[in-house]
């Protein structure tokens, strides 16, 4: 049952929003006891695929599309989701970094996105360190309204581009857990972006969404 209802809000055919019909029909549908209906309808809730509405019934989740592109340019979060910022610092460029901004160092800002309790990505970014003349704020823990690459363009007339981006998933890293508050491994969703100023690589980012957290990458 799980996993004929999976295949279909995998293929669109169970859209966010839609009702799965109630647990007496599923019984009957795939002869299984009312117990083991419930225990398939949490699996799916685990994995993110479905939520409970008390007195309404279960329900498709919602899978918001990645904020990729130009658009993380103008901003980063979901409606709903706060960002908070853990650390800025100076330091060497890691180096899948140095293979696009260049060896050094480089400003890497630490945050999470949230909502409620609820920790749904782990975001990072290396900023060449010249863009703190312009945009002083990057080394400190702060937000900037909306982003450091808009703030970049509005005060140098500089205008920020996204060159590239790339989707992969990976078994977590140690910091992966920690900054997601994971004890176990587990595969996420990783998203990074190179941003580029006058044919020059000015900053990359990467965010690390959390397991169970649908999202659609299209």
């Amino acid at each position: 049952m799980a996993a004929y209802i999976r295949a279909r809000i995998e293929r669109g055919t169970l859209e966010p929003g839609d009702k799965l019909p109630p647990t007496k029909n599923l019984q009957q549908q795939f002869n299984l006891s009312d117990n083991a209906v419930y225990r398939a309808v949490a699996i799916l809730k685990a994995e993110g695929l479905v939520t409970s509405q008390q007195g309404r019934g279960v329900f498709v989740a919602d899978r918001p599309a990645l904020i990729a592109g130009e658009k993380r340019i103008k901003g980063i979060v979901q409606p709903g989701e706060v960002i908070n910022h853990k650390s800025s610092e100076r330091v060497q460029a890691p180096e899948w970094v140095a293979q696009h901004i260049g060896e050094g160092e480089v400003v890497n800002r630490v945050r999470t996105i949230t909502r409620g309790d609820t920790v749904l990505q782990a975001s990072q970014s290396w900023v060449h360190t010249d863009i703190a003349a312009v945009v002083p704020e990057i080394d400190e823990p702060q937000a900037c309204d909306p982003t450091w690459q808009a703030v970049y363009t509005e005060r140098s007339g500089k205008k920020v581009t996204v060159a590239s981006k790339t989707v992969d998933a990976r078994i977590t890293t140690a910091d992966d857990k920690a900054a997601l508050g994971l004890t176990e491994d587990a595969a996420v969703v990783v998203m990074r972006s190179i941003y580029v100023s006058e044919d020059r690589v000015i900053g990359v980012g990467e965010g690390v969404y959390a397991p169970g957290r649908q999202v659609a990458l299209a």
